[in-house]
């Protein structure tokens, strides 16, 4: 057998999913459900068959035989987290996916994720090893290709896994052809023209597909609640629908000073009453925006997560984002765009107040250093910084998207429910950033403990260097 099988061989084992207990007993842990704001102490847990089957008091309790016992004493237990922006399959962009970011969502607590855009072949077989126990990964709920239009040159889109849509009738065909897919939602990218973004949401809503995205260009975020678009990505069109000046802003006629300085109070507050109103979700992925605003702040040399990253993300494609996007980075000074990022951090505080509901997401992997997995926990900080409670925070990954999923089991820790927790050494109610002192991981019943997780680093470790 030559060296070459055996390394690929070793690779493979160390990305194999956990067996699937048939019969799991947490005993002693204090449950926490965001959907409800409940805290729960001194629970047993009990998990069959990758559904929680129990949950109640452990005085007393008495252990199943064959069970395997999990001591969570002093430990806090929440349920599985959701990433609802990520792209895990972007042409070849960012390979090693299945080697990289699957292991690593599972490793920091993400057994789900929407992915925003990626090829479907890839994604439907990824998919399908998951849920086989074949591969370690995250639930995952899927695009495939985005919709867009082309850029200046006329010959390409911005990104892959992309299908170009100039006209109306192509924007309907490509909707038609991922609906015959299986896709389970259509999302849409910001240079696709006018009449095919409409084209699309009509399309999409005849076949039963939720409509995602971006606010494309030039067009207004009101057009795209009026439409039917579901979600709002990188909190798109709010500033410059909160602007006195929104048409100049959304005609290329203004700037970042322009739009902090004509914020319109009042239009604002429509903007948020219809957004609440319409249940148009927000997903802000503020680890992304951070990221861009202060990209020349970013220390590219000494990053304590670069271990993970293989050479061909770094050296290739996150160079050429850093490349096009610096110029338009530092043509605004860093004090502008700390207060940018400020008013940022404000509305989204504004519109959750308002009733606006969010979810978490964070636009990994072409964030640069937005690694998998760990940004989630970034994002959660990010809520509670806006004005989030922590539990108010932990929600926009748990129990929020099982309600924009209409996933009526999953979300919560309770029985029924999908066997996707995380267990915890310290209260995330206390410090957010708890939700990084991970003890264990439950994803579909499989059972993760610190050990088997630190050694999914390592592989993953591994993996990048190669």
């Amino acid at each position: 057998m030559s060296a070459c099988v055996v390394v690929a061989g070793l690779l493979t084992a160390g990305l194999h999913a956990e067996s699937r207990a048939s019969l799991l007993v947490f005993l002693h842990v204090t449950v926490i459900n965001p959907g409800s704001a409940s805290v729960e102490r001194n629970r047993a847990v009990v998990i069959r068959d990758g559904r929680i089957t129990k949950v109640g008091s452990a005085s007393g309790f008495k252990t199943p035989a064959g069970a395997k016992v999990v001591d969570g004493t002093g430990e806090y237990m929440i349920p599985g987290l959701w990433d609802m922006h990520v792209h895990s399959a972007f042409g070849d962009w960012f390979p090693r996916g299945r080697e990289v970011i699957l292991p690593l969502f599972v490793a920091n607590g993400v057994t789900g994720v929407r992915d925003m855009g990626g090829d479907l072949p890839v994604l439907f077989e990824w998919r399908k090893e998951i849920a086989a126990g074949e591969i370690a990964g995250p639930r995952m709920v899927v695009s495939g290709p985005m919709l867009d239009g082309f850029l200046p040159s006329g010959k390409t889109t911005r990104f892959p896994s992309s299908i170009p849509v100039i006209t109306a009738e192509e924007a309907r065909k490509a909707v038609d052809s991922l609906k015959a897919q299986g896709v389970d939602f259509i999302k849409i990218q910001s240079v696709i023209p006018h009449d095919a973004y409409v084209a699309a949401a009509e399309e999409a809503h005849r076949d039963g597909l939720p409509l995602v995205g971006h606010v494309p260009d030039h067009i207004k975020i009101t057009e795209s609640v009026a439409l039917g678009q579901v979600s709002i990505e990188h909190f798109m069109g709010v500033l410059e629908g909160c602007s006195s000046q929104e048409d100049m802003l959304l005609q290329g006629s203004g700037n970042t000073k322009l739009m902090l300085s004509t914020y319109d109070d009042g239009k604002c507050q429509s903007l948020i009453s219809l957004l609440a109103k319409t249940h148009t979700w927000q997903v802000p992925t503020t680890a992304w925006n951070r990221q861009g605003t202060f990209l020349d702040q970013v220390d590219m040399v000494h990053q304590p997560l670069d271990r993970y990253v293989p050479v061909a993300w770094r050296e290739v494609t996150w160079k050429r984002f850093y490349d096009e996007m610096m110029p338009g980075v530092t043509a605004d000074p860093l004090v502008l765009r700390k207060e940018w990022m400020q008013q940022i951090l404000h509305e989204i505080g504004e519109l959750h107040k308002g009733g606006v509901e969010f979810m978490a997401g964070t636009d990994t992997a072409p964030g640069i250093y937005v690694m998998p997995g760990f940004s989630l926990h970034d994002e959660l900080a990010n809520f509670v910084e806006a004005g989030f409670t922590p539990m108010e925070s932990l929600a926009t990954a748990t129990s929020n998207p099982a309600k924009f999923l209409s996933k009526s089991d999953m979300g919560a820790i309770a029985p029924g429910m999908l066997a996707d927790v995380v267990m915890l050494d310290a209260n995330p109610l206390e410090d957010i950033r708890n939700t990084e002192k991970i003890r264990a991981v439950v994803a579909d019943g499989r059972y993760y403990d610190r050990v088997r997780l630190d050694r999914m680093l390592s592989d993953v470790e591994k993996a990048a260097k190669r």
